[in-house]
């Protein structure tokens, strides 16, 4: 079976940081002369047993590629939503870019993916799980938190430095191609719960 230019491009699940995975939103020209090239070095660095020209030519395409990104959207002003309560007395949430799941839950598309997951506070930590290719997993699989603070949370409110942890949590998979649906559907409709159930901030957990 014949094999699809398209499909040589895209970002193996074994290199999740790499910016390389540009490279499959570029011209079916600009991928053949990448394959082409990366081909050529590659059988001379083996004859020669040198590979710096190879990752001389992949660091010069990830420069290349990460230069020809266009901003997905901009603003000109932030909005701005002043604090109002003691720390002590707020409800806060957590959310994450993360792409954390639960064991039940189906898992985020990792090619672009704008829908979110609600995730109780009393979830067994060996229920969670990680649907996301654009960043190292690694660190999360060691500790939830470190994307998802939902423990730490608990903590605080527990000491009394939060008010009130609030349950359900809300999770997204920061890998959006297409923000549009992001924009006008998911992110406004989470922001609207949290507004109807009276929180008074959030703790985001980026990648």
């Amino acid at each position: 079976m014949p094999i699809e230019l398209r499909d040589l491009v895209r970002n193996p699940e074994t290199t999740p940081f790499s910016r390389l995975k540009y490279l499959v939103r570029q011209s079916d020209e600009d991928v053949t002369r990448f394959m082409n090239e990366l081909f050529n070095l590659a059988a001379l660095a083996k004859e020669e047993d040198d590979w710096r020209p190879v990752e001389q030519f992949l660091n010069r395409w990830e420069e290349i590629l990460t230069d020809r990104l266009e901003l997905p959207m901009a603003f000109d002003t932030t909005p701005w939503a002043p604090f109002t309560k003691p720390l002590s007395q707020a409800r806060i949430a957590v959310l994450t870019t993360g792409g954390i799941h639960t064991c039940d839950q189906e898992p985020f598309n990792v090619d672009g993916d704008w829908s979110y997951r609600e995730i109780h506070l009393d979830t067994p930590l060996e229920d969670f799980r990680v649907a996301h290719t654009h960043y190292d997993t690694n660190g999360v699989a060691e500790d939830v938190d470190s994307v998802f603070a939902i423990h730490r949370l608990q903590e605080l409110a527990k000491e009394g430095i939060v008010g009130e942890a609030h349950s359900p949590t809300f999770s997204f998979m920061g890998y959006i191609y297409d923000v549009a649906g992001l924009i006008e559907v998911t992110a406004p409709e989470v922001a609207q719960r949290l507004k109807d159930e009276r929180v008074d901030g959030a703790v985001i957990g980026t990648t």
